[in-house]
């Protein structure tokens, strides 16, 4: 059944729902380079873990199935105090027809609180900016595939570990598994996208970046986060 799937895997990360795969494959189609959960950071109370990291905006980008409840949106908002950098929320799963994308917004922190984008209205301009091909790739990246739900041995192994072992070791191998992959994919050299440069636009203009930052591990400590300007 496919509720009961936990594990999506992708470009060599084990990623946790049908919904982050979507919006993994949407940012592989309009070529914006992102990492998985790089960084564990502490918030008031807890520990929080950002889906995915775009370096060339420094900025988190979190999923989410429904809209952040007032403690997600506040823990976010902690997150963006503790290391420099704005929480993105990517609401609902993509989908897409033959006008555009739809079902799905975008929740960024604004200067006077949270705004809402359609994600259809941003696919508008991004077709202007990048032309008809691009655009019509990116909107079938979206689309289901039977092949979706095909289980790979290695995705089974992970699920069934995770009930052997526990939620803990299971983290732990995760944090693991994707440190490596992230090393990899930052270790190559890449040219910046027409999709990138809007994102970083967005973010210099609203919430310029400092010279350096810190993020504040779960342990206390601080590091410089992944992708931070030297």
């Amino acid at each position: 059944m496919k509720s009961r799937r936990t594990v999506f895997e992708h470009k060599g990360y084990k990623l946790r729902s049908y919904t982050e795969l979507m919006w993994a494959r949407l940012m592989d189609s309009i070529d914006v380079f992102y990492l998985y959960e790089p960084d564990l950071i502490q918030v008031e109370g807890c520990k929080y873990l950002p889906d995915f990291y775009l370096p060339a905006a420094d900025i988190y980008l979190e999923v989410k199935g429904t809209y952040p409840t007032p403690e997600e949106s506040a823990k976010a908002e902690q997150a963006h105090k503790a290391t420099g950098r704005p929480v993105v929320f990517l609401v609902s799963r993509p989908e897409s027809d033959g006008h555009g994308f739809m079902n799905c917004c975008i929740r960024a922190p604004g200067r006077n609180g949270w705004i809402d984008v359609s994600l259809h209205d941003l696919d508008q301009m991004y077709r202007k900016v990048a032309g008809d091909m691009a655009w019509h790739k990116a909107l079938l990246s979206v689309r289901e595939d039977d092949l979706d739900w095909v289980r790979p041995i290695g995705e089974i192994m992970d699920e069934v570990m995770h009930e052997m072992f526990g939620r803990g070791p299971m983290e732990s191998h995760l944090r693991l598994v994707h440190k490596r992959v992230n090393e990899a994919r930052s270790s190559v050299e890449r040219e910046t996208s027409i999709a990138e440069q809007g994102l970083a636009w967005w973010r210099n203009r609203y919430f310029p970046k400092p010279i350096t930052h810190r993020v504040v591990c779960a342990d206390g400590s601080t590091q410089r986060g992944v992708g931070a300007r030297k």
